[in-house]
């Protein structure tokens, strides 16, 4: 049995080959075949999981937050060299381009170069059970923020792309709170959602910044 944030898994351990790409192993020339790769087999479920928008839940995470006696898909992956290099990545569009017709996609063994502008970023992985990786500071409209200040053990940030709101720990909230900055379990009053601004998450000494309705839920009348 299995607990998440949402809701709960339960069932028996297998062992079958797995295929990611097309289920009839013909029409798609990067398939990968995965031997005797360990699952669970999903016999009951609750909350999010009971509808019909799950078919299945793969972990992308490290071993080390894997059920015991059970490797990851990716580590298996690596294991036995099924992949060009060994990575995966993931792309996210908004609804609105979705709408377009832009689709979210998540590839493995590279990353897709015509997704993106620029250079490609690397922070090393500090803390290896999720994507663990250094966070200097969070700023609103260019100020930081504080949750960082006076932790000698230093912030962290991890990139789970499990969890579909960005989450803090309480005293991050507590501070954001106290500088009337809205969270989600803190509503503040505002004229418009704009004068919040931008917020940016500077992650070893690079510049991150999602704009006011990437990081806000819309506003509310009260």
């Amino acid at each position: 049995m299995i607990e998440f944030g949402s809701g709960s898994l339960a069932g028996h351990f297998m062992t079958d080959d797995m295929r990611v790409g097309t289920c009839d192993g013909s029409t798609s020339s990067g398939q990968i075949h995965i031997s005797n790769q360990k699952f669970g087999n999903v016999e009951k479920q609750k909350t999010i999981f009971t509808g019909s928008n799950f078919e299945a839940i793969v972990g992308m995470a490290y071993p080390a937050l894997a059920e015991h006696g059970v490797k990851p898909v990716f580590d298996e992956m690596i294991d036995q060299k099924l992949l060009k290099d060994n990575m995966f990545a993931f792309y996210f569009t908004s609804k609105q381009a979705e709408g377009l017709g832009l689709q979210s996609d998540m590839t493995f063994g590279y990353y897709d170069k015509s997704k993106f502008k620029g250079e490609m970023v690397w922070h090393p992985v500090e803390f290896k059970y999720m994507f663990g990786v250094k966070l200097d500071d969070v700023l609103f409209n260019g100020v930081s923020s504080g949750v960082c200040k006076d932790k000698p053990e230093g912030c962290m940030i991890t990139f789970d792309s499990g969890t579909s709101l960005m989450s803090m720990p309480t005293f991050a909230t507590d501070i954001l709170s106290k500088s009337k900055i809205p969270t989600a379990s803190s509503i503040m009053p505002c004229k418009n959602p704009e004068q919040f601004g931008d917020m940016t998450l500077l992650i070893g000494g690079k510049a991150y910044t999602l704009s006011n309705e990437e990081w806000m839920f819309p506003a509310q009348a009260v």
